[in-house]
């Protein structure tokens, strides 16, 4: 699993929102929407749905969360 990507799909679900996340990963918005749209189709379930107030998390994507998560913090410990 390539980590560019769980990391966008980390830092999305934490900020609600692709502009905010891609602030927070210094790239463009678009770049940070095809990372998700490409960690998607990898994994073939949608991890967000659109809501009023911006991005949610779906089952799918609650469920990879905290495995982003752990898999994210043990590359950093390395």
């Amino acid at each position: 699993m390539d980590l560019t990507l769980l990391r966008a799909f980390a830092t999305v679900a934490r900020e609600g929102n692709l502009t905010r996340a891609a602030v927070q990963l210094h790239l463009t918005q678009p770049a940070v929407s095809l990372q998700i749209k490409h960690l998607q189709e990898t994994l073939g379930v949608t991890l967000f749905t659109r809501t009023s107030r911006g991005l949610a998390l779906t089952r799918d994507g609650q469920t990879l969360l905290p495995h982003a998560e752990r898999a994210l913090a043990a590359a950093a410990d390395v």
